[in-house]
């Protein structure tokens, strides 16, 4: 599995390149996951939560996964 992820904080969200992971949670069942019910746009839950190959623990929706092997080649 991979997603954008980046530690540099300079860098915008829609230029992070792609970090492997593995999906370790799944927090659909744990309630509310609709950004509106919390009334703000910060620190809000995801609903997966990814141990990243280079250790970071990151926390993503479905959305921002790729689940594509990037060094399969298509017959």
């Amino acid at each position: 599995m991979r997603t954008p992820h980046s530690l540099d904080t300079e860098l915008p969200a829609d230029q992070w390149p792609l970090a492997s992971g593995v999906i370790i949670e799944d927090f659909a069942g744990s309630g509310r996951l609709d950004p509106k019910a919390y009334g703000r746009d910060w620190a809000l839950p995801r609903r997966w939560a990814i141990a990243l190959d280079d250790g970071n623990l990151i926390f993503r929706d479905s959305e921002n996964l790729d689940d594509e092997d990037p060094d399969t080649e298509l017959v």
